[in-house]
């Protein structure tokens, strides 16, 4: 294959998933300096790709119009205006991420002379690999879906890169993390996220508001909590559930996550969004993963924590249980251990 000149990075959604997506983009940019490199997704999740250095052309498709409303006329003819402006950029080479049925046709309406996705044992829907000219197969174990995208990008002719994945931040955003945190006095911190996008992938808020009394107490550092919209409840139990004084919360646009990140000295929480943003900024984490593989989507560093509960059912990947979230049922013993452990192990030289 010849040196692309125009390159499409299509990933939709989700938040995780896209930023599991970074380090393949950062691999392609690396390797074709001089290539432009747009990226097609959701509308909803263009927020994060606005921090995204390197990016020569955000291109949206409003899939929320299209699933509400799929008799408007209007929402079918902004998705025509769309595909003809990427037909329009005569791409060299699209690259699916996805895997979807839906975002395997896309690239094949953008008329990209080369077209490259997963093979039919890693789409998601399995037809998907019918539009492709290339498709990588699966390897010989179970590997990380960032790792497995930087294969991708590989295979397309990027660069491996590995380390912390550089996110833009504006001024404005940095400054205003940064007066939070002296008007709150926080200089040593740690910062929980009790959310999830699934239930299942939660656990106990009332446990999280333990862990968060011991760190305070015993290990002298703030506590910080983020949540996004409709998380509210988890940080009010969380409170009920604490012996000194609360945590302080901080709900914040996501980009204002970055700054805060970057500051902590470790973050813990499950697998979402939040979690797998401070992984990528190289801040270390302490997952606590159930319904969902730490090998395909946990922490990047080996020198980071995991907690989890080996079950006979263990990685269902189902958003309810019949047995009542069991692989959950992890006490907060177990989790201040592994953060005691996670600190020392920063502390440690390299």
């Amino acid at each position: 294959m010849s040196v692309p000149r125009k390159i499409l990075v299509v990933r939709l959604s989700s938040l995780g998933d896209i930023l599991h997506t970074l380090p393949a983009f950062q691999s392609l940019r690396a390797a074709f300096p001089e290539a432009e490199i747009d990226w097609l997704v959701e509308k909803r999740m263009k927020f994060l790709l606005a921090a995204l250095p390197g990016l020569n052309q955000l291109m949206v498709l409003d899939t929320k119009s299209l699933r509400s409303r799929p008799w408007s006329l209007d929402a079918w003819r902004q998705c025509g205006r769309l595909i003809r402006k990427l037909r329009a950029r005569r791409y060299d080479l699209a690259l699916d991420f996805q895997g979807l049925l839906k975002t395997a046709f896309l690239i094949y309406l953008t008329g990209a002379k080369v077209r490259m996705g997963f093979s039919r044992e890693l789409v998601r829907e399995r037809p998907a690999h019918w539009f492709y000219h290339h498709y990588l197969r699966p390897p010989a174990q179970q590997t990380h879906v960032t790792r497995l995208n930087q294969e991708l990008a590989r295979a397309a002719g990027g660069i491996a890169s590995s380390g912390p994945f550089p996110l833009s931040v504006g001024d404005d955003d940095r400054d205003t993390i940064l007066a939070r945190l002296r008007v709150d006095r926080l200089s040593e911190y740690v910062v929980i996220n009790p959310g999830g996008g699934w239930p299942t992938k939660r656990w106990n808020a009332a446990k999280y508001g333990a862990l968060a009394s011991r760190i305070q107490e015993e290990l002298k550092l703030g506590v910080i909590v983020t949540t996004g919209p409709g998380e509210e409840p988890l940080f009010e139990e969380m409170c009920r559930y604490c012996t000194g004084a609360p945590p302080r919360q901080f709900s914040v646009p996501f980009r204002q996550l970055i700054p805060l990140y970057q500051g902590a000295r470790l973050v813990i929480g499950g697998d979402t969004g939040p979690f797998h943003l401070a992984s990528m900024l190289g801040t270390p984490v302490v997952g606590i993963f159930g319904p969902t593989s730490p090998v395909r989507n946990g922490p990047l560093s080996q020198h980071d924590e995991v907690v989890v509960h080996l079950l006979p059912c263990s990685f269902c990947y189902g958003r309810s249980c019949p047995t009542q979230n069991e692989c959950m049922d992890i006490s907060v013993e177990e989790v201040f251990s592994a953060v005691t452990r996670r600190l020392a192990r920063a502390r440690e030289p390299r």
